[in-house]
């Protein structure tokens, strides 16, 4: 299956990297866990990305990373979550909701719904499951030109 994933461009040389998610975290981790976000497409990649960035600071260079990873995993399904898991206040609720996964992978991927597109998917991938670096594979990576209209500020 093949994933995407957007990071900064100065970040290019290390695109395996998880190291973000494990000092900061993310919706589906605490921090100390070493997980790699992407998305089933390149347009979902870039949305989860621009949620985040604060349109007063200047634009960053961007580059896609294509990855192929194994089919088999496990799935969350949105009907499964608490109410509001899509809410930036519920990251405890969809931390908690993949503990064990977290704490022994017993796949590489697991496959969970988009906050900001629920009926796409997201790819989570656990760079310390023991066969990431024989199942994982790099197979490009790709500049990404973000149009500007898409980083307006408000006015």
């Amino acid at each position: 299956m093949i994933v995407y994933r957007l990071i900064r461009q100065r970040y290019q040389d290390t695109p395996l990297s998880a190291q973000g998610a494990f000092l900061v975290g993310g919706r589906w981790n605490p921090p100390g866990y070493p997980i790699l976000y992407t998305s089933a497409t390149p347009e979902l990649s870039l949305l989860e990305v621009l949620v985040h960035l604060n349109p007063a600071d200047p634009k960053p260079a961007f580059c896609w990373v294509v990855l192929e990873v194994p089919e088999q995993g496990d799935t969350v399904q949105a009907v499964d979550l608490t109410p509001n898991w899509y809410e930036t206040y519920q990251y405890r609720t969809t931390q908690v909701h993949l503990r064990a996964w977290l704490s022994q992978p017993s796949c590489i991927t697991v496959q969970v719904p988009s906050a900001i597109v629920e009926l796409s998917a997201n790819y989570l991938i656990h760079t310390a499951h023991p066969a990431f670096s024989d199942q994982v594979h790099l197979l490009d990576i790709v500049p990404c030109r973000v149009d500007s209209r898409l980083l307006k500020t408000a006015q």
